[in-house]
């Protein structure tokens, strides 16, 4: 290899004027694009977390549905976190088909992480569920 064409070889690849990756356009948050279905998620664990706090911390004369809209809370956040770590998956292949190993190992860990805690927060609703259908009188 001469020294011209290792030269080329380590030349930076062209960036977008976005700042993101070649040929990526759209609106950005630093590095990450932003697309529908993201602010659609980030929406949905925003509201989903809300109401979840909301339900544990307002005590009002009617605490009845205390526990339904907990379970709803928990049942929200954790469809939207499994989401996110099905996306993640396609990250992971993406990112080792481009040779990034690196940030394909730490993108699987984040995506098995979010899926546990997806989870759990779908056990949480489940286990919020049942303790509803057991308090009703008969």
């Amino acid at each position: 290899m001469s020294r011209n064409q290792r030269a080329t070889a380590r030349a930076p690849r062209p960036r977008a004027q976005g700042g993101g990756q070649p040929g990526a356009s759209g609106p950005h948050v630093g590095p990450l694009r932003l697309t529908p279905l993201r602010v659609t998620l980030a929406v949905a664990l925003a509201g989903g977390i809300g109401f979840l706090a909301w339900s544990v911390f307002v005590r009002d004369a009617n605490q009845a549905y205390q526990v339904p809209m907990m379970a709803t809370g928990f049942f929200v956040c954790g469809i939207v976190l499994a989401i996110v770590a099905v996306m993640s998956l396609g990250k992971v292949i993406s990112a080792g088909r481009e040779g990034r190993d690196g940030t394909a190992v730490l993108t699987a860990l984040a995506g098995g992480l979010m899926a546990a805690v997806a989870m759990l927060l779908l056990a949480g609703a489940v286990i919020m569920s049942l303790i509803w259908t057991g308090t009703k009188a008969s």
